[in-house]
């Protein structure tokens, strides 16, 4: 009762906030506002950080942190924007990445407490408006709402050389709403299957008459159960934001947001016996819960406060600062069954029913400050045209956990008959970790050099990262990385195009000798081909990469209890991938990704030479979406995309996922101040495999989602 009550207390408040607001507005003449629209909209020139109407957005800043054409910047990037966030009516990040060449964004199927994906075949970097998003996994984890998203950038491959400490995969830029000067309101219902419930409202403008000062607020507050029995779902969003623009050469916007995540998680840990290997008792429910309805708990809540601010000294020099505070809280209580017998046998009784479970629980509290402050110039030096770039950042991460975790096992369940009994905690010990402290700091410089139709992207950036526990020594590395690249614009609209860039990644612990790990060290060979036809809205690209990531840690063969950096992972490939807008208002997204990422290197027999586990070999996916009149009315809309996923395997090849194809659609109408959708993921409601991994355990995909909304603009 309890819980219901805070529930009605959040939606009212939220309705209030919403009615308040339009209110302000109410006295707005409506003709006024909507010519507004026309005219401003039509001449606004479209930068990087501009809304973008359509799928196909020409400019981004992931790449280069400067507002760079994408046909120009010598490394693949995808740019994914709110129109094809809204008409895909995606739910998570993982799920904005599905139509994206060389992701896998169903990793690790649904979960509930964390975005899981992939790029290249290797891990990637979540980033929030160009600062580092995410430290932990699972104890720092707030996953982002699409819904307060205006943009996702994907840079594909090593990123050291400007953000420092990260995967050699890549980095996901997750780029927040920002106050626009034209008065936009809406507000949102939408209801679906697993009891969906949801309102949303997002509302932006200028707050005075001369358009200084603007503002934005998005909110939203969503109640939902899961295809998981008992997993249900929670969350409040509130992201308020406001811009000071006094004139056309200074910019600041100030960005808050709260966001509160509460519920069960819903992974389950399901042995393989069962899932994709014969049990007696037939194949294990995709609904089945293993954990403890009256115990299980994920809930995060999570603070952010910064800013984006911008200055053009002259006609030669801007200088730049993004900084952002961030306050985390994480609860994680669950029960998760021993499915970790690497394939083996793991039930208790011969009937091969009951398993046992281990009891963990966990609370973490977490601080996050990001600084990134650089100067950019604008020059001329003979024939070439310089964009140069000189940049400090700084981060500082601290965390401290507390829990309890089971020290043996015990807690048994019927897997196929699941009783939800009292939890024993006999056994189980509670522990405190020291405070835990990150810190890099990095110097980088980047210049890009045009001379007639070459471009030249040079950039070098020395790191010091640095880890220390209460109690202990710190940790340091220091670490210098390169980007080089050279571009070719043909006139055609054509741009051929050949990178090589590092990343590193601190690693912690020491060997059996008591030595510190040496940083993680990517590098990448890229060659890519863009084209965007010369007067159209659609772009082509294709790449081909070799990418390598050394000082993995794996097995130390005299000692299983310790390890040593001997790992590698070599990852090779193609990617293609197409943005169409056609004149018919047709526009389509189409790619394709073969990755074949081995383990090169390993003290693993079994897996040398085997494709890295979860990562399928081959991917492809294709979108439309038709607008379209029924008689004499307009407004109409239509989408459709299918999303294969090929097999994978366990790390040692022994057990393969199958490929599967799912099918995606969507049906619109815009009608004067209405925008009434209903969208289908996993359509015909394939029950599927994400991955089966080394340890013994599987994780689900995610089942038919459908979701009926009607939005009000005004």
């Amino acid at each position: 009762m309890q819980k219901n009550r805070h529930r009605k207390t959040c939606m009212s408040l939220l309705l209030s906030a919403m009615y308040i607001q339009g209110s302000a507005h109410a006295q707005e003449p409506v003709k006024d506002t909507l010519a507004e629209v026309e005219v401003k909209a039509g001449a606004e020139k479209e930068t990087a950080r501009t809304e973008v109407r359509g799928y196909v957005a020409n400019r981004a800043t992931t790449a280069t942190k400067t507002d760079s054409s994408i046909l120009e910047t010598p490394q693949s990037i995808s740019v994914i924007t709110a129109d094809q966030i809204e008409d895909q009516k995606a739910q998570s990040v993982q799920e904005i990445l599905r139509y994206s060449a060389g992701v896998v964004a169903d990793q690790y199927g649904l979960d509930s407490r964390a975005d899981s994906y992939s790029i290249r075949g290797n891990a990637a970097t979540q980033y929030i408006n160009g600062l580092r998003g995410l430290n932990n996994y699972y104890t720092e984890t707030t996953r982002p709402d699409p819904y307060n998203l205006e943009r996702v950038e994907i840079l594909r491959g090593p990123s050291s050389m400007l953000y420092g400490a990260g995967g050699v995969g890549g980095i996901v830029n997750l780029v927040s709403k920002r106050p626009q000067p034209v008065a936009k309101r809406e507000v949102g219902i939408s209801l679906g299957n697993f009891n969906r419930k949801q309102i949303n409202a997002d509302m932006t403008g200028p707050l005075n008459e001369d358009g200084t000062l603007l503002y934005r607020v998005v909110t939203l507050a969503r109640e939902t159960d899961t295809q998981v029995d008992y997993a249900d779902d929670q969350r409040i969003l509130f992201a308020p934001s406001l811009t000071w623009r006094p004139n056309d050469r200074t910019n600041l916007t100030v960005l808050a947001q709260y966001q509160l995540n509460d519920g069960r998680s819903t992974p389950q840990f399901l042995p393989w016996s069962g899932v994709l290997r014969p049990n007696p008792n037939g194949r294990i429910s995709y609904d089945t819960y293993l954990s403890d309805p009256d115990f299980d708990r994920y809930k995060t809540q999570s603070a952010h406060l910064g800013w984006s601010f911008e200055h053009i000294l002259n006609d030669t020099w801007t200088f730049r600062q993004n900084f952002r505070y961030t306050s985390s809280r994480n609860k994680y209580s669950s029960l998760y069954p021993n499915s970790f017998t690497g394939g083996a046998n793991p039930f208790i009784d011969p009937n091969q029913r009951i398993i046992n479970r281990y009891v963990d629980a966990s609370r973490s509290d977490a601080k996050t400050i990001n600084v990134d402050n650089n100067a950019q110039a604008k020059f001329v030096t003979g024939f070439a045209e310089h964009t140069l770039l000189m940049g400090l950042d700084y981060s500082r991460f601290r965390q401290g956990i507390s829990g309890f975790a089971d020290a043996g096992l015990g807690n048994p369940i019927d897997v196929y008959a699941p009783v939800y009994n009292p939890v024993d905690f006999s056994g189980v010990g509670a522990y405190q970790l020291p405070m835990s402290r990150q810190y890099q700091t990095g110097v980088y410089i980047q210049d890009q050099i045009k001379v007639g139709p070459w471009i030249a992207t040079i950039g070098l950036r020395r790191d010091e990262a640095k880890r220390q526990a209460d109690g202990s020594d710190a940790q340091v590395d220091r670490k210098t990385t390169g980007r080089y690249a050279l571009t070719y614009l043909f006139d055609n609209g054509v741009a051929p195009y050949v990178s090589y860039a590092e990343s590193f990644q601190p690693v912690q612990g020491t060997d059996k000798n008591g030595n510190l790990f040496s940083p993680q060290e990517g590098e990448q060979w890229e060659l890519g081909l863009k084209y965007q036809p010369v007067g159209s809205r659609s772009r082509y690209t294709a790449a081909i990469y070799d990418m390598r990531d050394t000082n993995r840690l794996t097995v130390d063969p005299t000692s299983v209890f310790f390890s040593v950096q001997k790992g590698e992972v070599r990852s090779r490939g193609l990617e293609l991938e197409a943005l169409m807008s056609f004149e018919n208002r047709l526009d389509m997204i189409a790619a394709y990704s073969y990755t074949n990422a081995k383990y090169s290197q390993t003290n693993n027999a079994a897996e040398k030479g085997e494709q890295v586990e979860t990562i399928p070999r081959h991917l492809a996916s294709v979108w439309g979406i038709k607008r379209f009149s029924v008689g004499n009315m307009d407004g109409f809309r239509a989408g459709l995309g299918a999303r294969y996923i090929g097999a994978s395997h366990d790390s040692t090849g022994v057990l393969e996922t199958p490929d599967v194809t799912l099918v995606d659609a969507m049906l619109g109408l815009d009608h004067g101040s209405w925008r009434y959708a209903l969208n289908a993921s996993n359509l015909f409601d394939k029950e599927y495999v994400s991955t089966c991994i080394s340890r013994g355990d599987c994780w689900l995909g995610t089942r038919r989602t459908a979701i009926a909304s009607a939005t009000y603009y005004w």
